[in-house]
């Protein structure tokens, strides 16, 4: 895949549905999107049946946790719908950084949760610690840290102010 290839997939998803929450685009491409209390450290996964993807999510994530569960499960369905056919992509770690259809799905949840723009225009604050900048943008430091090396990866100049954390929202 080129470095931008996964942005430009996402803002191809954005332009088509007109939104970047996760949820209604699921629910535009007719994806049926579903939680269960059966799982206590699952995440959650997607997997394709008779032509028909589904979604599940834990029931007990946060909303905000749920979100980006969703914008990476979507990533799976617009980067890897053909590995759908054969298994359930599950995911009790989020933010994988050993597999790469893991690492893709990360790149693709930041790049639709966080938009170019916005880092562009909070990063000219100086007064903001790379906390606050996160804060602000209503990102996890985690998920930032994906954004930024998106960002980094299309040609911008950005520095990475904490390592790419593989475990972040494991249970």
């Amino acid at each position: 895949m080129s470095n931008d290839y996964i942005y430009r997939k996402v803002e191809s998803l954005v332009r088509k549905f007109h939104t970047r929450d996760p949820i209604k685009i699921l629910e535009a491409l007719h994806v049926v999107v579903g939680e269960s209390s059966s799982y206590n450290k699952l995440k959650g996964y997607c997997f394709m049946s008779c032509q028909t993807i589904y979604v599940m999510f834990s029931s007990f994530l946060s909303e905000e946790e749920k979100r980006i569960v969703a914008a990476h499960e979507l990533g799976h369905i617009a980067l890897h719908r053909a590995q759908l056919k054969m298994a359930p992509m599950s995911d009790n770690r989020i933010y994988n950084m050993i597999n790469e259809t893991e690492y893709q799905a990360n790149l693709f949840a930041a790049d639709l949760l966080i938009e170019d723009e916005a880092v562009e225009q909070l990063s000219k604050n100086e007064d903001l610690d790379y906390f606050s900048f996160c804060s602000s943008l209503y990102a996890t430091p985690e998920l930032m840290s994906f954004k930024l090396y998106s960002l980094m990866k299309r040609g911008q100049k950005y520095n990475m102010p904490m390592d790419i954390n593989s475990g972040f929202l494991a249970k």
